[in-house]
């Protein structure tokens, strides 16, 4: 593969987001041994998460029943996720297009964002016994920034599902637990 152009990121890199600790939710985003920043979830909370890198700054990521919201601290809207048709998100950023969010494949830990017909970004993700861990393949060049954003968002999404699939199963396992005692 050839190296990677100065501020984009090629078609068929893979970044990943990986939990740092099983006792916390810090994720790490990495572009192969370069650091690109961090994604913290608030402690037992899904629906709110800080970010930060070097291209995007700090970021707030809050999720609500209209969608979600990302913004910097300081209070600038960056972009927003609101619910569409047929389990299809929509993610609107401050400058760009309308970028399209939806499961792919047939499996269950499958995500892609795209724009018109393309998909730009490939998701996958796996939940582990104490660590749960993201990887981002890019399937078209892109701007290394709107690379950067796009997984964040995406890795925001998809572990907050992964999340809320392991508080349905320990709730679950709990009602039979409390069932057979």
């Amino acid at each position: 593969m050839d190296e990677p152009m100065d501020g984009a990121v090629r078609q068929g890199e893979v970044l990943t987001l990986v939990q740092r600790s099983g006792r916390r939710r810090h994720y790490g985003l990495r572009r192969g041994d370069q650091d690109l920043g961090r994604l913290r979830f608030a402690p037992g909370r899904r629906s709110v998460a800080q970010a930060d890198t070097d291209l995007t700054g700090p970021l707030v990521l809050t999720a609500g029943r209209g969608g979600v919201e990302v913004h910097h601290r300081d209070g600038g809207a960056v972009a927003t996720v609101e619910g569409s048709r047929r389990g299809t998100m929509v993610i609107r950023t401050a400058q760009g297009p309308a970028y399209r969010w939806r499961r792919s494949g047939r499996w269950q830990r499958r995500w892609t964002i795209g724009v018109g017909e393309a998909d730009l970004l490939g998701f996958t993700a796996a939940q582990g016994f104490l660590t749960s861990w993201v990887q981002i393949t890019i399937q078209q060049d892109l701007p290394e920034q709107a690379a950067v954003l796009l997984s964040v968002i995406g890795g925001f999404l998809v572990l907050r599902e992964l999340q809320a699939e392991v508080d349905g199963a320990a709730a679950i396992g709990g009602i039979v637990a409390a069932g057979a005692g």
